[in-house]
Formats: C-alpha cells, structure tokens, sequence
C-alpha cells in the first residue's frame, strides 16, 4: 500500500452535526469570534496564545488560517457554529502529519458543559478516519487542564502519557510545562 501520494482528502471544508457546523473562518467571522470567545482569558489559560484584545487581532489571526486552508498545508481552523442561530462557539483545528492527525480545540466559556466540544471532536475523529491513509488522531493538553482530558476521553481517546515540560502556555506560566497525550488509533 502506497501511503504518501495524492492529495490528501482531509481535512474537509465543512463538517455538520445533529447541532453544529464546522468550518472553514471567513474575515467576516472575526468579530463575532472575538465576542464569542477569542477574547475569553478563561479559555487561553492553557492554550498557547492569550485572548485577543481586538477583533482586528482575531481578523489577522483568521487570515493565516485561511491561508493554511488555501495552500492546503499546515494548521487547519474550523470555526464551530451553532446550527439553530448561527452562534460562533469557538474553534477546532488539526494538522495532518502523513498518517495522523493533531487536534487542538477552544470553547468560549459561556458555551461549556453543554456537550458542544465533545460533538466536535467526534465529528472531525470520525471524518478523519474516513481517509484511509489516517492511522492515528492525537491531542494534547496541560497537565492541570482537566476539563480538556475529559473532552478527549468521551469521544474515546485513551491517554498516553505524560510528555514532560512539552507545552509552552504563557497565560499559565512562562517555563514549559507537562502535557498529557491522548490518541484515538483506527480500529479502536
């Protein structure tokens, strides 16, 4: 079997859920991303940037997003929209690495507990694997960030391990701290 020829099929544009749909930022997004939940320092805690202070900073941030998706090459971005009133919740994005996928996820704070990231997550897994050339779905996150372990693990992903002073999450500290890994492999 031939695994690195040919135009990798995922990520795709748009994804849908009962709820939901993922996909691709527009500039014209940037705004009701910012109020959403670009702006929520409860959010970027664990993250590796720190909330957006304007939407022209969320705007800049979609235009490298939107030229990844162009060039079809490194971190893809969907913005995660409520389907019944177009509500932007937050984002899900993921790099393809040959035979697998890394997955990094946000949620503004006023939408947790509902289930949202969790149907996300399941949605772009099971998208992912609908490309035969993936193999293997990873995500990491802080060592203290429970809240993101128990996303992972409701879609059945299965920690890993701890990866030692692997993460740089400046709005937590500024020395690299311990990330837990997670992965979802096909046939799992």
């Amino acid at each position: 079997m031939t695994w690195y020829t040919g135009v990798v099929e995922f990520p795709p544009d748009e994804l849908l859920t009962r709820r939901l749909r993922l996909r691709r930022p527009e500039l014209a997004d940037a705004e009701g991303a910012f109020a959403s939940y670009a702006s929520d320092p409860d959010i970027t805690l664990y993250l590796t940037w720190s909330a957006h202070t304007s939407p022209a900073q969320t705007r800049e941030f979609f235009q490298q997003s939107i030229d990844a998706w162009d060039l079809r090459m490194g971190h893809r971005m969907w913005l995660i929209e409520r389907l019944d009133d177009g509500v932007l919740l937050g984002t899900i994005g993921c790099t393809v690495w040959l035979h697998r996928v890394e997955i990094g996820f946000a949620l503004g704070s006023r939408y947790w507990g509902q289930g949202y990231m969790p149907e996300a997550l399941e949605m772009v897994c099971s998208a992912a694997f609908e490309d035969p050339r993936i193999a293997r779905i990873q995500a990491l996150c802080d060592e203290e960030n429970a809240r993101s372990a128990r996303v992972m693990e409701k879609v059945g992903m299965k920690y890993e391990g701890r990866l030692r002073s692997y993460g740089h999450h400046p709005n937590k500290s500024e020395q690299p701290r311990d990330c837990l890994m997670y992965s979802l492999i096909r046939g799992d």
